[in-house]
């Protein structure tokens, strides 16, 4: 199994309009997050936590940046 680094999930983010964006709430543990502007907000996913990323796909990551469906339509 291939292992993803941080620098290729930024590729990815980056090749797809986002910004990689790590957070650690309580500076207990790291968890990465895509960021990016849409009109007069922004938006941002939660990717995984940053212990993890080793185990994340690229078609994983794609489908978490991947647009969600409007359930009002």
């Amino acid at each position: 199994m291939l292992t993803m680094t941080e620098e290729e999930a930024r590729a990815i983010m980056k090749a797809h309009g986002w910004t990689y964006k790590e957070r650690s709430p309580r500076h207990v543990a790291k968890y990465i997050y895509a960021q990016r502007g849409q009109k007069y907000k922004k938006l941002e996913r939660y990717i995984c936590p940053l212990s993890k990323l080793e185990g994340l796909t690229e078609e994983e990551l794609l489908a978490k940046l991947a647009p969600k469906s409007d359930p009002t339509l």
